[in-house]
């Protein structure tokens, strides 16, 4: 944790008025050179996103609007509530920047009290990239790792990680600077994977299995949200969002005003919009800010 000082400038220098809840627009605006990578969304509406290079998490609230939340020990990549206001942490010692080499051999899963504090660490000692998570069961994780195209089972009690599921459906492309297997959500009776590499939407049994493609998601895919419907809502990595309805093979552009180089979205408590995350376009050169704005959904 940072000192309550050191969490007052940070969140002086950050934050912005809050739009009302029914409509849409900026939350919270960070300086070019900010990579937020991940979000997850409280019952209370409390959105608790990843600060990937400064360590650090932050909190935005309908209430309160933005304020620096925790330092971490590592590079914070996704977060998974575990209920209770804890949350598991996948963490990079080494930064994406330097490459799979350096980062071999540094990942682990922090496990967070409501407060941000670390409670608990698990190695993962075979990993790469780990990327995005979900909670399988109570006390079992899905995490996905980008570099080695595998999905990890993390026993959160027993402190172990095993290989859940590979396949080179999973993997990334060597000629392209994109991570292979990325997002992970639950949908129905199985679940949904994403490949940012290949831009494919892949969904899988829970038991595990050979992956099938759902869709080429042309417009990018990183990570996404999934309503009650089946529609999926994809951040892109690009300009704009991504929409596939139900049962459709390919994705519909959606705009996202002031959003750039979007890396993350999460559907709002009252289901009517969607929280996204973006660097500013950074990973393509971008100079704008890096955001976590409100969107709403389009009308059915």
């Amino acid at each position: 944790m940072i000192a309550r000082r050191s969490l007052g400038l940070l969140a002086a220098a950050a934050m912005s008025p809050a739009p009302a809840e029914a409509g849409g627009g900026i939350l919270a605006r960070f300086p070019n050179g900010t990579f937020l990578e991940n979000l997850v969304v409280q019952p209370d509406g409390r959105v608790i996103f990843t600060n990937y290079f400064a360590r650090r998490l932050e909190a935005w609230s309908p209430v309160a609007g933005h304020a620096a939340f925790a330092e971490v020990p590592a590079h914070p990549v996704s977060l998974t509530a575990l209920g209770g206001g804890r949350q598991a942490l996948a963490v990079h010692g080494a930064s994406f920047m330097d490459g799979p080499a350096a980062m071999q051999g540094q990942a682990a899963v922090l496990l967070l009290d409501p407060a941000g504090a670390v409670i608990g660490r698990i190695a993962l000692p075979g990993a790469v990239f780990p990327n995005g998570g979900l909670l399988l069961a109570p006390e079992r994780m899905l995490l996905a790792d980008s570099a080695l195209g595998r999905i990890w089972l993390v026993d959160l009690a027993s402190g172990t990680a095993t290989a859940w599921l590979d396949h080179p459906l999973l993997r990334p492309n060597p000629a392209l600077p994109y991570p292979g297997v990325n997002g992970i959500k639950r949908a129905g009776d199985g679940l949904l994977l994403s490949n940012s590499a290949t831009r494919q939407l892949l969904r899988v049994g829970l038991d595990g299995g050979a992956p099938v493609v759902v869709a080429e998601m042309s417009f990018g895919i990183d990570d996404f949200a999934v309503t009650a419907d089946g529609t999926v809502y994809a951040a892109t990595h690009a300009e704009g969002l991504a929409r596939l309805p139900p049962g459709a093979t390919a994705p519909m552009a959606m705009p996202a005003p002031g959003v750039e180089g979007s890396t993350a979205v999460a559907l709002t408590p009252d289901g009517r919009a969607l929280y996204a995350l973006g660097t500013g376009g950074l990973a393509a050169g971008g100079r704008g800010e890096a955001v976590l704005a409100r969107v709403p959904l389009p009308a059915a």
